[in-house]
């Protein structure tokens, strides 16, 4: 007998072992930040080389900042309506955002 799989339970399955963070914006809006393993090929490639950035201690606060935003376009699940939300949070919240979802989706140090 052979084990039958969906496309649907096949994500379902992965989305479930990699949980999202979730991040409630202004007016109750919730956005899920995504785990790097859940992430589409161009996605996670992307989130590598922006978390180097975040991580080099040589790089001034305009690119570390830059390379954040990146990576949290590219995790969440909204992107449009998340980013005149991100251009609104100061560096230190964007800063708690990404340590948070990177200590909860287990993704590359950040």
């Amino acid at each position: 007998m052979s084990t039958k799989l969906t496309f649907d339970d096949l994500m379902a399955e992965v989305e479930e072992a990699y949980k999202a963070v979730v991040f409630e914006g202004p007016g109750g809006v919730v956005f899920n930040l995504r785990a790097v393993p859940v992430l589409p090929r161009h996605e996670r490639q992307t989130v590598v080389e922006a978390v180097t950035t975040v991580n080099n201690s040589e790089a001034d606060a305009n690119a570390q900042e830059d390379a954040i935003d990146t990576v949290l376009l590219a995790v969440v699940d909204k992107p449009e309506e998340f980013k005149p939300v991100l251009d609104t949070l100061p560096l230190g919240a964007k800063a708690t955002l990404i340590k948070a979802w990177g200590q909860e989706t287990q993704a590359p140090e950040a």
